[in-house]
């Protein structure tokens, strides 16, 4: 197979992008949902900052995991898109949202340890649930407006049937990517390692913090890190290279072919910062066992805690 633009075969990611989509899929979904679950919840019992971008990250993640079976199905069609064109471009639209709408929650979970910790008394009045919902609000409304004005008109391809792909990409899509790499990725980097040195130098100043809160804080960050670092970041950074290097060069279909199935691997490889956010309800969440002993499912393989046993709060703020 063919692409009608450039002349190399769209065959070698068949098989690594259907790997990565239905192990996603698979434990990503029941893992969302679980974490999903446990939240609705502790919502009941108190609202929180951090619980109105958990909320977020896990819908977010939810929407992209629902649209997996669908590029599956179009890898195994040999890049043929079988559905209707504003099917594709529903897909599509969701893909890139999602993506950048987790980077941004993440990124507002670890700004909000930050305001939580270095900055506790001069953080209240930023650090509530209105202002929560509202920034929430704000993130989806600006993702889908950064979205549409770089996908706009349509990410389907009627000439060839393919969905999300072109060889070569046009100046503006390349000029779109260019845009979303250092909008959606390098700029929240630079948040994340200021917030989490910050918040290291100060957890290692506070003596009245215990082992248990420092190792949940540092762990919600080391999760965080490792989706930017290893999820995020080789898709991120083979695409500065391809795009930037579109610009520098008149053989676009050479350089196409020569990136191709290294950077379609890491595309997909983003799909699986679903199987990793679900651990941020572990760290960030002070009831998890409680709640956990509350499911049907898995209330028999739980031990009940001690007579008398009550859950410790932590010093840190929520």
């Amino acid at each position: 197979m063919t692409n009608g633009s450039c002349n190399f075969s769209l065959d070698e990611d068949r098989v690594g992008l259907t790997c990565i989509y239905s192990l996603s899929f698979a434990l990503g979904l029941p893992a969302n949902l679980l974490s999903l679950w446990g939240l609705c919840q502790l919502w009941h019992s108190g609202r929180g900052v951090q619980l109105v971008c958990l909320l977020n990250l896990l819908l977010s993640d939810l929407l992209q995991l629902l649209t997996l079976p669908l590029w599956i199905v179009y890898l195994q069609g040999a890049h043929r898109w079988p559905y209707q064109a504003a099917a594709c471009n529903i897909v599509g639209y969701l893909f890139y949202v999602n993506l950048y709408a987790s980077v941004v929650f993440l990124c507002l979970i670890a700004l909000d340890r930050y305001l939580a910790i270095v900055h506790p008394l001069g953080s209240r009045g930023i650090r509530t649930v209105p202002v929560a919902l509202l920034s929430g609000l704000a993130v989806w409304i600006l993702t889908f407006l950064l979205c549409i004005t770089g996908l706009y008109p349509s990410v389907f391809h009627p000439d060839n049937q393919r969905c999300l792909e072109q060889y070569p990409v046009s100046a503006r899509y390349a000029c779109f990517k260019i845009g979303t790499i250092v909008l959606g990725f390098l700029l929240p980097c630079g948040i994340l390692g200021y917030t989490s040195a910050r918040i290291s130098m100060t957890l290692q100043n506070s003596p009245s913090t215990s082992d248990h809160d420092r190792r949940k804080v540092m762990g919600t960050l080391f999760v965080i890190t490792v989706i930017f670092v290893v999820i995020f970041g080789p898709y991120h950074l083979l695409g500065s290279y391809k795009f930037v290097a579109f610009f520098l060069t008149d053989n676009h279909c050479a350089l196409e072919q020569s990136l191709f199935l290294t950077y379609r691997l890491c595309y997909g490889l983003t799909s699986l910062n679903n199987l990793l956010d679900p651990l941020l309800y572990i760290f960030l969440s002070n009831n998890i066992r409680q709640e956990l002993r509350s499911m049907p499912c898995l209330r028999k393989g739980l031990q009940h805690p001690q007579r008398g046993q009550k859950p410790q709060p932590s010093p840190l703020p929520e």
